[in-house]
């Protein structure tokens, strides 16, 4: 990623340096799955800008754990098998998931929608 010398200060430690770079990437993990089950669970739109949140910073940080590169982009940089969540994610959050309501049956107790 080509930066102005003006930003290395804070961009380095956070993309190519530990532990920026692992906070980054488990920071960028825990946004998915928390977006991804918001999303299957509700369908709720903020669920899914919390999910493409999370797949925009997966790919990021460089860690060396990320696996085998699928794709080179060249200068030492590629796509590495594990940025592949974030095309997952991206399939996830533009599925069509179900938006489950809940009502009140006059019991307190909130059912879903359509039981009762």
């Amino acid at each position: 990623m080509n930066v102005p010398d003006s930003w290395r200060w804070w961009v380095d430690p956070l993309l190519h340096e530990e532990p920026g770079a692992s906070i980054l990437a488990l920071v960028a993990l825990a946004l998915m799955v928390v977006g991804a089950i918001g999303t299957i669970r509700t369908g709720r739109w903020s669920s899914r800008g919390i999910l493409l949140v999370g797949a925009v910073l997966w790919p990021l940080p460089d860690q060396s754990w990320q696996g085998p590169v699928v794709a080179a982009l060249g200068g030492g940089h590629g796509i590495h098998l594990t940025d592949l969540l974030s095309v997952v994610a991206g399939v996830i959050a533009i599925l069509p998931w179900p938006r489950r309501r809940r009502r009140d049956d006059g019991t307190g107790q909130p059912t879903p929608a359509g039981i009762g």
